[in-house]
């Protein structure tokens, strides 16, 4: 099977949270079990280009259609410790990722819904067909309705999406302006409660619950925050969108990388330790506590932020 992650993350060139952990350890144990297994990113700055082995230009003319116009792009491809990426670098004056920093700008919204559409306009122009389009968060809500309502006339019409929610919180909302950058230009379809109008914020557009609405499955990171989010305050205003598609709303609980996150190998502990060594354990508690300045003391050290 032929898969294509399309995310904003992915460890450790572009980490911010735990979302890009699991786009690089999902990818990887996909390939294990058999799987192509492709991941789009933007091109951002600051990403840790000393982690992407082989980086040169795949792509050099891919055309963006934006509002009124297009935005010239080129497409690169590296392997990150293994992974196949291709990351997306728009030229224009936006300077989309070229900022220093992942997010934390007022056009965030702007920046991914271009991603998206730039990410979906590379698989139609590269002649790349996968199974299963992969999308994570807020971020890249707009892929299956791009994908359903533009590039499925133009030749996607075979792929399905999986569409991955880590954190309802954020969830991408915005103005209908963003409807008019990606084509998406007969608002009142769009921009209605069946599809992308927030539930509470009559006045927004929600990119989070137009991912729900148009992907054929939607999964969060376990079976009980699943339920939490669709009969608690956990889900953030989405509840109700996601007891309509209850259908196709599931958890699938996160695994880690044994390879990465096991302390007999980790390079970034003052002491390793295994089963029969965890005497050893005690020795990073330490070294803790000397970094911290704290007492030494037979207790849990603990951590709360505000």
């Amino acid at each position: 099977m032929y898969i294509v992650q399309i995310a904003p993350e992915c460890a450790p060139v572009a980490k911010v949270g735990g979302l890009g952990d699991v786009v690089f350890g999902l990818s990887r144990e996909l390939e294990i079990r058999g799987n192509e297994v492709h991941i789009i990113l933007p091109k951002y700055d600051c990403m840790r280009y000393d982690h992407i082995w082989g980086l040169q230009i795949s792509t050099p003319d891919l055309w963006v259609p934006w509002y009124n116009g297009a935005v010239h792009c080129s497409v690169w491809f590296g392997f990150v410790h293994g992974r196949k990426c291709f990351f997306i670098e728009p030229h224009s004056q936006d300077n989309f990722f070229s900022r220093g920093h992942y997010y934390g700008f007022s056009d965030d919204v702007s920046r991914f819904a271009f991603f998206s559409k730039a990410a979906l306009e590379f698989l139609l122009k590269d002649n790349r067909r996968p199974d299963i389009i992969h999308c994570h968060d807020w971020q890249t809500g707009l892929v299956p309705v791009l994908l359903y309502e533009q590039y499925a006339h133009a030749g996607l019409h075979a792929q399905r999406v999986c569409y991955t929610i880590h954190n309802f919180k954020h969830q991408g909302l915005t103005g209908e302006y963003v409807l008019w950058a990606t084509g998406l230009t007969n608002i009142s379809q769009y921009f209605n409660f069946d599809r992308l109008r927030d539930n509470f914020n009559h006045g927004a557009v929600n990119l989070m619950k137009g991912g729900i609405v148009y992907s054929n499955f939607v999964t969060t990171v376990s079976p009980t925050h699943a339920q939490e989010a669709r009969f608690t305050d956990q889900g953030s205003g989405l509840n109700h969108t996601l007891e309509v598609h209850h259908g196709k709303f599931g958890g699938v609980l996160n695994g880690i990388d044994y390879d990465v996150w096991n302390p007999e190998v980790d390079p970034h502990i003052p002491a390793r330790y295994g089963l029969d060594t965890l005497d050893q354990k005690y020795a990073n508690k330490d070294a803790l506590r000397d970094r911290l300045w704290l007492r030494k003391e037979f207790k849990p050290v603990s951590y709360t932020h505000l």
